[in-house]
Formats: structure tokens, sequence, C-alpha cells
């Protein structure tokens, strides 16, 4: 029996600045193309089997990416996807394409600092049934967005955009976007900060919590990740806090900063009840 395979296109498009003199750094072009790279890769992997995640961006299982040669006069890179057979009974042949844009749109604009709801039932029941792969996946797509970046780094008036044939850009990446992935400190020294925790698993060690502090909700990651006791707290805080109880905990944390100063995730060391 063949099984049918299909194809989707994505276009990276960069414009603005020098690009539109059609100059564009060599390193800093080849740092963007690098990095479309190793995202197409990681993004197309998880897609393709069941969120599971590699940090390198190495070539996808179930999937292929091809990149098109450029098109004289301006920078467009067209990069092409094929879903082989077994991927596409899987997800469904008549849904595979827009789950895949939705896939897409969902994780990398929560990777660039932006919450999008998924709006296929695919991408749904991903977000549903796996609340924290959003957190996990962004986190590994923080370096090749970083890359994807370079040129903007460079020049502030150059915007990037990620096009979907026929419908239209779908991500726009900038001066703002670039200050949200850039990381400018992972801080050393531990405080305590008051909050409750939002979402947490026994099986991740990213999660949620409300800062007091910031007066929002922020993703975390345990700082070990086999610390059981630390675990058993944040799952306390979490039921409590779903239960409409106050679910406050004392929690020692250490902040990464994004390139503003502003606090982009914590790591907690520890939990403390208040008593």
């Amino acid at each position: 029996m063949i099984m049918e395979t299909k194809e989707l296109s994505l276009v990276l498009r960069i414009e603005g600045g020098t690009a539109d003199e059609g100059l564009l750094d060599v390193y800093d072009a080849a740092d963007t193309i690098s990095g479309i790279a190793r995202a197409i890769n990681i993004l197309t992997h998880s897609f393709a089997n069941d969120e599971k995640l590699r940090k390198q961006g190495q070539s996808a299982h179930g999937a292929r990416a091809f990149i098109h040669s450029s098109k004289k006069g301006c920078f467009e890179e067209q990069i092409d996807i094929h879903f082989d057979g077994k991927v596409v009974n899987k997800i469904g042949s008549s849904v595979i394409k827009n789950a895949f844009w939705d896939y897409l749109n969902w994780t990398w604009s929560y990777a660039l600092g932006e919450e999008r709801e998924p709006s296929t039932s695919y991408v749904k029941n991903v977000a549903t049934k796996k609340e924290l792969f959003v957190d996990e996946i962004a986190n590994i797509l923080e370096s090749p967005l970083q890359d994807i970046h370079k040129s903007i780094t460079r020049d502030k008036d150059i915007t990037i955009y990620i096009n979907r044939p026929r419908i239209g850009d779908i991500l726009t990446l900038n001066s703002d976007t670039l200050d949200y992935v850039t990381t400018r400190e992972e801080q050393t020294e531990t405080e305590y900060v008051t909050g409750n925790i939002t979402r947490t698993s026994v099986i991740s060690h990213f999660g949620r919590l409300f800062s007091d502090e910031e007066n929002r909700v922020l993703s975390f990651e345990f700082a070990n990740p086999d610390d059981r006791r630390a675990k058993d707290l944040a799952l306390k805080s979490m039921r409590e806090y779903n239960q409409g109880r106050d679910g406050k905990f004392h929690l020692k944390v250490s902040k990464i900063l994004n390139a503003r100063g502003a606090v982009k995730r914590y790591i907690v060391h520890d939990l403390l009840e208040i008593l």
C-alpha cells in the first residue's frame, strides 16, 4: 500500500535597511539561514513525532526540509517541507497543512514573547494534553531564533517575515522580538519572591508561576530537575491555586533577563511554605 505524502512551503523574507539595497552582511545572512534550518527541524521533528524534542536541530524523522535557490534581486528564501506517508496518515491528509502552520504559529510566537492560542483542533488537543510543551519547545527554539535575528542585531531597520504562500505573513521578527529572545543576563545570585505555581508536572522540569513581584505569569524551570521535594511543593502550590485557595509560597529563584532587563524566566531552586 502506497501512503500519501504531503508537501508545504514556507518563505522567509528580509526587508528594510541594507536589505533594500540588496546587501546583507555575509555572516549575518549565514546565521539567519542556519537559524531557520535549526528552528524548522526542531519544530518539524516535534510535529511529526508526538512532541518529542531534539535540542540540536538535526534532521527531522518523518519529514525533510529543502531550501530553494535564492531569488535574484531580493532576500527571499523558500523552504519546502515534505512529510512522509506515516506522518500524513497519523495526523490526517486533509488537516496536516493547517495543523502544521497552527503548530508553528503557536510555538514560535510563544518563543518570541507573544501568546497565541491554537486555532485547529489538532493543535488545541496538543495544548490541552501537554500543557507545558510550549514552554519546553520555546526554550529550545531560543538559540535558533536568536540566529535568525542576526541581521536585525546589526541593522535595527531590518524586518524578517515568515510567510505562508497564498495566505500571507504569519510572523514578524523585528527589534522588539530581538530584545525578547536575546538573553542579557542569567543571574547567578538567588533571591526569594512570593508567588504561586499555576502549572507544573512530575514529568517536566518546566512550569509556570504567578510572581507577586512582577504581577504576571512567567515560565520557570527547576534548577535541579531531580529535586523531588521541590516538585512536590510545586504540585501542592498548584493544587491549592486550582482549588481557589492562596497557594502562595516563598520561591527561591534566580532570574533570566532579556535585552531590556525584564524578567524573561525564573530558575526555581527551592520552595518554602508560608506559615
